[in-house]
């Protein structure tokens, strides 16, 4: 890409040398700053039948330049001497998923973790909106560095408005501004490509997983009934029964993990584990809350060990399930997880996992989940559910064979999310060398 003729120091680490003719101002001279505000949700009347879009968080996530349709709205009363956020301003995330934004269509509101900017009236039309859009791509990566908490990150309001915004003439934001929608538009055509190959891969994957936990690898098996509507038909030779039966011996168990208080979480100690840790098939590394030995002993919790099958009575999909790997460290779950062990002489624990995250048991396990707010199973009714088992020598041949597939498809679902990380950091590149006037595209 061509460059200007010259260029002049900024002063700014994130912007560098700036074109000669370009100007810099704070951000508080270019934009007018609201904060966000929520109703009161005590007030029901506030919440029914209104026709002002209320914005959250999800709201925003991977809305491109324009909003979303909002999920919830709220009435003219409820807003009443607050004022609502212009069409053609701005909204940006200043918690949590800092420096995501979208430009608002109608007169609209967002909740308290946004900051409203709109472009200032006395700068009459040598800041545009389009151009200004962009910018704000430069903006998501200062306004995580400016951070003030770990635990939940907030954006600090004075930093952003002494954030500095390199401004060129007018018919050079107009041409930057329709460089990247070509140029970004490109990029994301890709990027929506691969993720449909990532869905069409993990969609590959769990059919190949119910096909083989459900029929087993030799396609021509004679068939029976099952007596079991959502499996359906199974080898004749195969057996279908409770999955608590698998854990009848002693020394086998099927038992939930302990309830345990924030109070008592400490940073070190005994691991504890919860829920968000048992993905589907893979044990999920996050978190790292402990509790001491006195609180193990006190609560008589249940250890758990490597090796031991999660699985999670909570949130979708229910009766997801892993094998805990060794974490180098004692361990104890959360309530809502399962501590399985099951028959090792009869009952092969891969295939055990496998059949626990098949599309058939993971569709029945959700319709089967019970509450008004958050869905769960109970432990005796997750005991309860159905499955179907070969001997365990055809078990450990369907494991083998479905760790070997599954490897396969994993392996091109991990160069597709590889790509789309970089084609984001290149897009991102991209967005900073042009509205930073490091190329120039005109």
């Amino acid at each position: 890409m061509k460059q200007y003729a010259s260029y002049k120091p900024s002063g700014t680490p994130w912007i560098g040398d700036m074109p000669s003719h370009w100007e810099k101002k704070r951000l508080r001279f270019v934009c007018e700053f609201r904060n966000g505000y929520t109703p009161s949700k005590a007030n029901q009347d506030f919440w029914t039948d209104g026709t002002i879009p209320w914005y959250r968080m999800e709201d925003i996530r991977d809305s491109g330049r324009f909003l979303n349709e909002a999920k919830q709205y709220v009435t003219e009363e409820a807003v009443k001497g607050q004022g609502l956020f212009e069409a053609g301003s701005f909204i940006l995330a200043t918690t949590a998923t800092i420096g995501e934004h979208a430009m608002l269509i109608v007169d609209s509101l967002a909740n308290q973790r946004f900051t409203n900017l709109k472009i200032r009236k006395s700068l009459g039309h040598s800041c545009l909106k389009e151009f200004f859009f962009y910018y704000l791509f430069l903006i998501d990566e200062f306004c995580k560095s400016s951070t003030r908490t770990a635990t939940f990150p907030a954006m600090n309001m004075e930093d952003l408005r002494n954030f500095d915004v390199a401004i060129p003439p007018l018919a050079e934001q107009e041409a930057i501004a329709a460089y990247l929608d070509r140029k970004c538009d490109s990029i994301d055509k890709v990027i929506a490509t691969q993720e449909r190959r990532i869905v069409l891969l993990s969609e590959l994957k769990q059919s190949i997983i119910t096909e083989a936990v459900t029929r087993g690898l030799n396609p021509d098996v004679p068939l029976k009934d099952s007596g079991i509507d959502w499996i359906g038909k199974i080898p004749e030779h195969w057996e279908a029964m409770p999955l608590k039966y698998t854990a009848n011996k002693e020394g086998c168990c099927f038992i939930d993990g302990d309830w345990i208080e924030s109070d008592v979480i400490t940073e070190d100690g005994i691991r504890y584990i919860t829920t968000g840790n048992v993905g589907v098939l893979e044990y999920k590394e996050q978190g790292a809350g402990y509790i001491s030995e006195e609180t193990f002993h006190e609560l008589g919790c249940t250890e758990v060990f490597s090796g031991d099958i999660l699985i999670s009575r909570l949130n979708e999909p229910i009766g997801r399930a892993c094998i805990l790997p060794d974490l180098n460290s004692r361990v104890i779950t959360s309530v809502d997880n399962v501590i399985f062990r099951p028959d090792t002489e009869l009952y092969d624990k891969s295939y055990l996992v496998y059949y626990l995250n098949n599309s058939r048991f993971t569709e029945h396990a959700n319709l089967e989940a019970r509450g008004a707010t958050m869905h769960r199973m109970s432990r005796t009714m997750l005991g309860h559910q159905q499955i179907v088992v070969p001997h365990i020598t055809e078990q450990r041949a369907i494991s083998d064979y479905l760790e070997k597939k599954c490897s396969r498809i994993d392996s091109a679902i991990a160069k597709a999310k590889r790509a789309i990380e970089l084609l984001r950091e290149f897009k991102q590149s991209v967005i900073t060398e042009a509205v930073t006037g490091k190329i120039k595209v005109c």
